[in-house]
């Protein structure tokens, strides 16, 4: 009988230190874990809701928030509003190590427990344009399912999170002198997926970028925001993207 006990307890403590091991494993070194754990990390501090900052950053919170704000601002000037606050966790970290971790200008949804949206930033990529790019991106984002997100053409994902970036390296004039004036701009078939859109090669990529910003702000000419927010929304109950993309 104490014998049977004792196994009983040993299988216990191991299945509980296998558990162990495996959250601090999940919450250290991956990162989605990492991330998710910011909020009760104590070198993290909440300066707005869902806005953290680490404690020794460089930057003060109040500067963090007017840049925040004017993003904020510029989208929903764009769209009219924004629904993605409640979702999308903004971290802000002048650490390298913890940078390296999180990433530096991403923004990355995760569907463990839910749907949600993190834009991480170092100091560096800190700025009105860098946070308002990544903001759109969430904001299109909360109208999407997690299968019609991925599924997505990734041009048109940052085509426009590049309408609300005004960096002079995303303008008309260099799309004019970099594409010949269009003859030599990338077909939106060949900047489909992440691993297309995304080149390993920094120009190629930077040229991508320039592209899509172009062709989402020729479609806008001639369309209202309205109609892309329809048009979104009727991918994401299942129509065709490309058939209703190309309508008048």
């Amino acid at each position: 009988m104490k014998a049977r006990l004792k196994k009983k307890f040993l299988i216990i403590f191991i299945v509980l230190a296998l558990l162990l091991i495996t959250a601090v494993w999940y919450f250290q070194f991956t990162k989605i874990g990492y991330i998710q754990s910011i909020p009760f990390r104590p070198e993290f501090q909440e300066i707005e809701n869902n806005v953290y900052l680490n404690k020794d950053n460089s930057l003060t919170p109040d500067e963090i928030l007017e840049v925040t704000s004017e993003a904020k601002a510029r989208v929903k000037n764009f769209y009219g509003d924004m629904q993605c606050l409640d979702n999308t966790m903004v971290v802000i970290c002048d650490d390298k190590k913890i940078s390296d971790k999180i990433g530096e200008k991403d923004t990355t949804t995760f569907l463990f427990p839910t749907k949600k949206d993190y834009i991480c930033l170092s100091n560096e990529y800190f700025n009105v344009d860098v946070v308002a790019h990544e903001f759109t991106h969430a904001e299109l984002h909360s109208y999407l399912s997690s299968n019609t997100q991925r599924n997505l053409p990734v041009w048109f994902d940052e085509g426009l999170a590049t309408q609300n970036d005004y960096r002079e390296k995303y303008n008309y004039e260099n799309w004019v002198k970099r594409t010949d004036n269009g003859k030599k701009a990338t077909p939106l078939k060949d900047m489909d997926s992440y691993s297309e859109f995304q080149s390993k090669d920094e120009d190629e990529r930077q040229f991508h970028y320039l592209c899509a910003k172009h062709e989402i702000k020729e479609w806008l000419d001639n369309h209202s925001v309205q109609e892309l927010m329809e048009l979104v929304k009727a991918v994401n109950d299942g129509e065709d993207f490309y058939v209703l993309y190309s309508q008048p």
